[in-house]
């Protein structure tokens, strides 16, 4: 088990997301220090600082939080979240543009504001409670749900999970462990391991059977993109676990022990995240990039924007970048001045917020892309790109929507119409079938499915619509496939669309079943995210699919007919093998259930505050 230490030392400070501290065993491990930038200025006698942060958040962040306005968060929510999170946000992640020209002191008074404490500088947390007494080898040639869809062409369907369909109503909770963070990663197995990752800056292998830890890595950022495995000579245990953060840093760490093997950062963009999973191919990961400028639209000091949807190939065994390709030739410039003053830019937008698929016939990889955010044009906006694998040289752009210029808030809004935000959140789904034809198959929020041909990027057919779609609605994080039939979460709101689930036939996209999700049921997730919609991305097995709900539901259904086979409310507290008692469980949203050798995986509590209402969910047959 590992710590990471910073590179300079200027301070100490540590991402206090941590499980709670009942689980925590202090003076266990030596202090950690943080990357330079990272100071904690001095408090006083009380641990508190004398700056008032209310009239601070009045000026400037009631505008988007009280009411919460777009997909921020509400003031209630923020004040379940740590103070450490909260501070992140504004120094290093989302929200920095909103505290620049801000004090340490003003900050810390924002934070003490929202969340009633202070985040202060903590030892590194101790051990885990529940460390495995065997730490084997790898077993690469065992089970696996390897990166986001499991395999290369993203089709999120397991053709051997280990249980039949028949068995599913038997599933059981086995084990279920608690974890620091809220838009946490998707579980990856890799034979008897299992890896998981936290916006609270921590990565995990658990046993997968039981869910002691092998290892656990601490750093500095957070990550909610799913990792992904490799075979890399150079790492102890011959396999590398590959993730992209927040930071848009991409680490490598040996699969079997924990060991730092290189990290890079691949972009500078001040609000850049990577938000999808790498995907390796080849000895490449091939990394995409977004960004959270969408959520700067009532930050008028905010110079918007810049970002750009961008793929970056990294070799894999050194962490060399390999090349660099935006998906728009066009630079950003300056546009006009908004009402504060400050100097706009465009053309914007287009982030990856999901996996590429990689095309080993063709040499290419696909990438879905999100809205524009400016009234400048932006051809590649809301599109599927093909582009070459070796160099990034971009094939093929097919735009199913020209002109959805959207941003949260009206400052730095685009002018001119708005959205209506039927970006691409999911990845595109390469399905091959009888005699040598292929098929790319991609959903958007609009709630329209799209089939393209992978050569020239055509559209062969396209869904009906199936649902009312919207900024949140429609398909969100991704179908799964069986080959044969495409099975589309739909996360409408109940009272403006169809929430539910669509069974689609690749070769016409015509429509098989729909059902929809079940309302009224009880909801023990935050305000706010009480929605029956199926925004987590869909999982496929022989006979079924799985698909959760925002309300905290993860529901079977038959793959024949849509028929309701099993419903478990992930928020129903239990006790974890870590130490916490009656621990709940909460909203089920991106990442979606990981199944392999008998079992089934999920994270419960995208969006929830840190350290409670976030688990990982292990099921089995009868719990066995």
């Amino acid at each position: 088990m590992r710590l990471r230490l910073g590179a300079a030392l200027v301070g100490l400070v540590l991402l206090a997301l941590a499980v709670p501290q009942a689980l925590a065993q202090p003076n266990a491990r030596p202090a950690v220090t943080p990357k330079a930038g990272y100071v904690v200025p001095p408090e006083n006698s009380a641990g508190l600082y004398p700056v008032s942060g209310e009239p601070i958040f009045k000026a400037r962040c009631a505008a988007c939080h009280e009411p919460a306005v777009g997909r921020a968060p509400s003031r209630q929510l923020l004040a379940g979240r740590s103070p450490e999170e909260v501070y992140d946000a504004l120094t290093l992640g989302a929200m920095r543009p909103m505290a620049e020209g801000m004090s340490p002191a003003e900050i810390y008074g924002v934070v003490r504001f929202i969340t009633g404490k202070s985040p202060v500088p903590q030892s590194a947390q101790g051990p885990d409670p529940n460390l495995c007494k065997v730490n084997g080898p790898l077993q690469p040639n065992g089970p696996q749900w390897n990166g986001w869809g499991r395999d290369l062409e993203n089709s999120r369907y397991q053709p051997k999970p280990g249980f039949t369909a028949a068995e599913i109503p038997r599933l059981k909770v086995k084990w279920a462990f608690a974890y620091p963070g809220t838009k946490n990663t998707e579980p990856l197995v890799f034979g008897d391991r299992l890896f998981v990752a936290s916006l609270g800056g921590k990565v995990y292998s658990l046993d997968a059977k039981t869910g002691c830890v092998h290892w656990r890595f601490d750093y500095r950022g957070g990550g909610r993109a799913s990792m992904t495995v490799g075979r890399l000579a150079s790492a102890p245990s011959g396999y590398a676990l590959y993730l992209g953060d927040d930071r848009m840093f991409v680490h490598a760490f040996d699969a079997g022990s924990g060991k730092d093997l290189w990290s890079v950062r691949i972009g500078d963009h001040r609000v850049g995240r990577i938000t999808g999973s790498p995907a390796l191919f080849g000895g490449v990961l091939y990394v995409p990039l977004s960004a959270s400028e969408e959520s700067q639209g009532n930050v008028g000091a905010y110079g918007c924007c810049t970002f750009i949807g961008t793929v970056v190939a990294v070799d894999a065994r050194a962490g060399k970048i390999v090349w660099t390709r935006s998906i728009l030739e066009a630079t950003p410039h300056p546009t006009r001045k908004n009402a504060a003053g400050t100097q706009m830019y465009g053309p914007a937008g287009g982030a990856i917020w999901s996996a590429p698929t990689i095309d080993t016939r063709r040499g290419q990889l696909y990438v879905s892309t999100g809205d524009s955010y400016t009234e400048i044009d932006h051809p590649t906006s809301d599109a599927v790109v093909a582009m070459e694998l070796k160099t990034g040289k971009i094939r093929w752009v097919n735009q199913v929507l020209k002109d959805d210029n959207f941003m949260s808030g009206t400052i730095n809004g685009p002018l001119g119409q708005r959205g209506p935000d039927y970006d691409f959140g999911s990845s595109p789904e390469l399905v091959n079938l009888p005699g040598g034809r292929s098929l790319l198959i991609t959903g958007n929020k609009s709630a329209i499915v799209y089939a393209m041909d992978p050569d020239t990027g055509k559209t062969v057919w396209q869904s009906a619509k199936l649902g009312s779609g919207g900024a949140s609605g429609g398909v969100e994080w991704g179908s799964a496939t069986d080959g044969k039939i495409l099975y589309a979460p739909l996360a409408d709101r109940p009272d403006r669309g169809r929430p539910g689930l669509a069974a689609l036939r690749v070769t016409d996209g015509k429509t098989l079943w729909q059902v929809d999700a079940p309302t009224g049921v009880t909801c023990n997730v935050p305000s706010g995210r009480c929605l029956p919609g199926y925004s987590q991305a869909g999982t496929a097995i022989p006979g079924a699919v799985f698909a959760g709900a925002l309300d905290g539901h993860l529901r079977a259904y038959a793959a024949a007919d849509g028929k309701l086979i099993w419903d478990y409310d992930t928020t129903m507290p239990v006790d974890t093998v870590n130490g916490l008692k009656a621990a709940p469980g909460g909203t089920l949203d991106m990442g979606g259930a990981t199944v392999a050798g008998g079992m089934m995986f999920i994270h419960s509590g995208y969006g929830g505050s840190a350290g409670a209402n976030n688990l990982l969910l292990a099921f089995s047959v009868d719990g066995r």
